[in-house]
């Protein structure tokens, strides 16, 4: 429906409060690839597409719940995935952090190089390469889930923390903390590797 293309999310859920099946097409559109990208850090599962489609099962069996006053769409929605995981996590003990293996197309200005810039693109200096792979390893042996999906969000997504925070349901400190603590732990695997370029 083109007219929805220029409706918020928030206008375009009240659509599908109201049985318009064309407002769960129209939000899938909007936001499927950010929840895969999201998803498929998290999950080590063949096809992180399908917990995709979970997700939007409950986004549209959940419609009547969201409100605006407490979130936006977009932190309810994530809300929803990290619910998911965790849901996974404890009745599967999926949940882990893989390898990134995916390019997500972040550009890399060329600026001081942060975490997120290293991650995002291996395509432009094949001589990052090597640095790509001994980060993402170190992210993989964070030991706790919350700060691996938490440093995903806020490196690779580019959430803010109040972004996160509503996604947690955990305050603004203790998801800086997360963030902090996670990185922290990068930089001195990094260290170990004789690598120092987060400093």
């Amino acid at each position: 429906m083109i007219i929805m293309r220029v409706m918020t999310d928030e206008q375009i859920v009240q659509l599908l409060k109201e049985g318009q099946a064309a407002a769960a097409d129209e939000l899938y559109k909007k936001h499927a690839k950010s929840l895969y990208v999201y998803l498929s850090h998290v999950l080590n599962v063949s096809n992180p597409e399908d917990s995709v489609h979970d997700v939007f099962i409950r986004v549209i069996e959940k419609a009547h719940q969201f409100n605006l006053k407490k979130a936006s769409f977009r932190t309810w929605l994530f809300r929803i995935a990290h619910n998911h995981a965790i849901n996974l996590f404890r009745r599967e003990k999926l949940v882990r952090f893989q390898s990134l293996e995916q390019n997500i197309g972040h550009d890399v200005s060329g600026k001081e190089l942060h975490l997120g810039d290293t991650l995002a693109d291996e395509s432009q200096n094949l001589d990052k390469s090597s640095l790509v792979l001994a980060v993402r390893e170190c992210i993989r042996r964070l030991r706790k889930e919350v700060e691996r999906q938490a440093i995903v969000m806020y490196y690779i997504l580019g959430k803010n923390y109040e972004e996160i925070s509503g996604v947690f349901g955990k305050s603004v400190s203790a998801v800086r903390k997360y963030v902090m603590s996670a990185g922290e732990k990068v930089r001195e695997c990094l260290e170990a590797k004789g690598i120092g370029v987060l400093g």
